[in-house]
């Protein structure tokens, strides 16, 4: 029986997960479960990356006897470092931290916003890989110089099993570096600001074996022969290989957890000033499948009003209260724009931040503080319908169905509000959609099963699937 292991690795916590195939259904144990987050030092806000490697090792050193393969998938756009000798030469920094902004400004003297739009497809945001490097190079002149190879998260976590330097389309379509036209690297950037196209490695299929652990550069692992599979680097690529938008036209994807992430399956890139406009991004899923979407603050800002809060009380707040509470308010929520970078910050103070975009809005504030989360909630769903308006309007399709994945899927208070506020069918889970894409790619990889078609199908008991329907506003 061959049995996969599938690294998860979400933004506030990573988890691992044992598949395999028996009796014609797919069998998970989840084996791992790590929080983690990020630390301020010297003004920049870093990932805990020993702490991210060392539940990786110990997980596999574990089930070392039981599994034959290894998959990693994480969020996008942040990266590692690699000096001449193979080190690590810095700890990753994440994607909140604002100096990031930096890389914009430098970005801006050689080009307009709509040529790099135009360029990579990606929406124009402080986050993306690129204007992370830009920043880092002049912030840290001399770190920077060292570089030889930079390793997006997926990639720096397969570097670190195996020995190995490789990337992947779907979390190289996260870098605003990358030509979607031709799925190359886009060597006008390159050009532009003087990189060297050498820092990225050889892109790699998914599917494909990119090493083993025997060549490990954690020594605990070398013991070991496991293969590890290049899988769909970007979480939510993965996760979209669950959902009915793979085969329905009619049907769009959310995967909503610290992210949340709206779109379609389409059959090329949207490169349009309206598209810009609209801040709709382009990224490549599993096998290369042009997606059209929009990154949303997901269920960030809930988290962390929910922490605050908690630390104010002194006692923890479960999420049935918070749904009890939301699904008894008989008038509408006020609305914000969730998408304001202060909500995104890594140190947002959530409730003040919501108080002041409330009444920047004209709006009363709430007076209890669980009024807070149907604010947040609601504010979520207005912007989901905006998205799909633009959606609508730009691909000229129209959806009746929208697909629901990740940890929002379990809110039935979101997925109801959802299909009363927006009109369409909401179809919620799997939770773990981002693990299964994983797992479903590696198990084709060992020979397991036959195609990723056939693993969906073998999945969809696990799904837990629950359908909401619209019953009016």
């Amino acid at each position: 029986m061959k049995k996969v292991l599938a690294i998860d690795m979400g933004a506030t916590s990573i988890r691992g997960i044992l598949a395999y195939v028996v009796d014609g259904k797919l069998e998970t144990r989840e084996v791992m479960r790590q929080a983690h987050h990020m630390v301020c030092e010297s003004g920049r806000w870093y990932w805990q990356w020993d702490v991210l490697i060392k539940a990786i090792s110990e997980t596999i050193i574990k089930y070392a006897s039981e599994i034959s393969a290894i998959g990693i998938d994480t969020w996008g756009v942040d990266f590692g470092l690699i000096g001449e000798n193979g080190q690590l030469l810095d700890t990753p920094i994440t994607y909140r931290d604002d100096k990031h902004q930096l890389g914009i400004d430098i970005c801006k003297e050689k080009f307009t916003l709509s040529e790099l739009f135009k360029l990579t497809g990606n929406q124009i945001s402080s986050i993306n890989s690129l204007f992370q490097i830009l920043a880092l190079r002049e912030l840290s002149p001399d770190l920077f110089a060292k570089a030889k190879k930079i390793l997006l998260m997926p990639d720096l976590v397969k570097y670190f099993l195996t020995g190995n330097m490789s990337t992947e389309a779907s979390i190289l379509s996260t870098t605003q570096m990358l030509n979607l036209a031709d799925k190359n690297l886009q060597s006008k950037i390159f050009s532009a600001f003087a990189l060297n196209e050498n820092l990225i490695p050889e892109c790699l299929e998914a599917g494909c074996f990119v090493g083993s652990t025997k060549t490990s550069l954690l020594p605990e692992l070398r013991e070991f022969d496991i293969k590890v599979v290049n899988v769909a680097g970007h979480d939510t690529a993965g996760a979209v290989l669950l959902t009915e938008a793979v085969n329905d036209n009619e049907c769009l994807f959310l995967s909503c957890g610290t992210w949340s992430l709206l779109g379609a399956c389409v059959e090329h890139a949207y490169l349009t000033d309206e598209v810009q406009a609209a801040n709709l991004t382009n990224e490549l899923g599993v096998n290369g499948q042009p997606l059209l979407l929009q990154n949303i603050t997901g269920l960030y800002l809930l988290e962390q009003y929910k922490k605050q809060l908690e630390s104010a009380l002194g006692q923890p707040i479960s999420f049935n209260a918070i749904t009890e509470h939301v699904s008894n308010h008989t008038e509408s929520y006020p609305c914000f724009d969730i998408d304001q970078p202060v909500f995104g910050q890594a140190n947002v103070k959530a409730k003040q931040a919501i108080d002041q975009a409330l009444q920047a809005n004209g709006c009363n504030l709430p007076i209890n503080s669980f009024d807070y989360f149907g604010v947040i909630y609601s504010s979520l769903v207005a912007k989901y319908k905006t998205s799909i308006d633009n959606l609508v309007k730009l691909t000229g399709k129209s959806f009746k169905r929208l697909h629901l994945i990740g940890g929002g899927s379990q809110s039935s208070y979101l997925c109801q509000l959802i299909a009363n506020k927006i009109g369409v069918e909401v179809i919620a889970g799997p939770k773990e959609a981002s693990a299964l894409g994983n797992i479903i790619v590696q198990l084709q990889a060992v020979g397991a099963i036959k195609s990723l078609a056939e693993g969906r199908k073998l999945s969809e008991h696990l799904s837990n699937i629950h359908h909401y329907y619209a019953k009016g506003n």
